[in-house]
């Protein structure tokens, strides 16, 4: 089943992805997605987290270590036709 409301992290690189993946996966049930199209700029590769709030999904975005500029937090909420996605500021 789709998931309505979530938070996702886009990252700038495929190498900023896949070591966020390695960081995130012991600590999170973490989904590899592509990037949602509402999203304009990323590499393609984003990790959805699992079910949380934003305060717990800012914690996980800043344990990637990353500086900003390499990832991005949004939030996004509807199905896959009608979604709107909001970047979160960290």
């Amino acid at each position: 089943m789709e998931r309505t409301e979530f938070y996702v992290i886009s990252f700038e690189n495929t190498h900023s992805a896949m070591e966020a993946q390695k960081i995130l996966r012991p600590r999170y049930s973490i989904t590899v997605i592509p990037t949602l199209r509402e999203v304009s700029q990323s590499c393609g590769i984003s990790v959805m987290l699992p079910p949380m709030d934003q305060q717990e999904a800012i914690a996980a975005a800043n344990s990637l270590g990353m500086e900003k500029g390499m990832f991005q937090l949004y939030f996004a909420k509807g199905d896959k036709n009608h979604r709107q996605v909001e970047a979160i500021q960290i």
